[in-house]
């Protein structure tokens, strides 16, 4: 009997012993343990290169960036991108969490992208397209929050553990203020020297 098991990462796969092929996305349930499945997160041990020349046909898949396109259309293979050529291709890309956003990348809900120096959560999953920027399509994105701990105040020991400027600190006192350094190789306390440090 085959095994139940949740993927950690997208999943690219083909069965061997009938047309039937794609991939399983993180903590989707997918089979395995059948002799004629064979799947990796690297679509390359799967899917042969996308050529760079020649007729491709409708339907067929290749591996290409360490994920997946599949040819939306018949067509003599040109020197433009996938990416480039929506009407072509559909592209699936490995989950790589950051990876930058592109056009024509099918995501799905939980993906992560970059745009513009932040990074973008899909809430809906869709085909990315040229004025669909994260940016611009609150429905299907939201800015991903990165909270960073403040560390508490600890005494340097010397210039290799010193705080520098604009190095946050929690002090505590009573209300646990957090204070951002002002000078370089700052050993001092908020208290201790008060002008080295801003309250914030």
């Amino acid at each position: 009997m085959a095994e139940i098991s949740k993927p950690s990462s997208r999943t690219f796969w083909k069965t061997t012993g009938a047309e039937h092929e794609g991939f399983t996305d993180i903590d989707q349930v997918t089979s395995t343990g059948q002799p004629s499945m064979i799947s990796d997160t690297d679509a390359s041990t799967i899917f042969p290169a996308l050529p760079s020349s020649g007729t491709i046909t409708k339907g067929d898949i290749y591996s290409y960036n360490g994920g997946m396109v599949q040819v939306i259309q018949t067509h003599e293979r040109t020197i433009y991108a996938p990416e480039e050529t929506p009407a072509l291709f559909s592209v699936y890309r490995a989950n790589n969490e950051g990876a930058a956003w592109i056009e024509n990348e099918k995501v799905i809900g939980g993906d992560v992208r970059t745009h513009v120096s932040k990074m973008w959560i899909c809430i809906q999953s869709h085909t990315t397209l040229e004025g669909w920027e994260p940016d611009k399509t609150p429905a299907l994105w939201k800015e991903k929050i990165i909270v960073v701990e403040t560390p508490v105040w600890k005494q340097p020991t010397g210039a290799h553990d010193a705080y520098n400027i604009g190095d946050k600190v929690h002090f505590p006192t009573i209300n646990d203020p957090i204070y951002e350094s002002l000078i370089n190789a700052n050993v001092w306390s908020p208290t201790a020297y008060p002008a080295g440090w801003r309250k914030l």
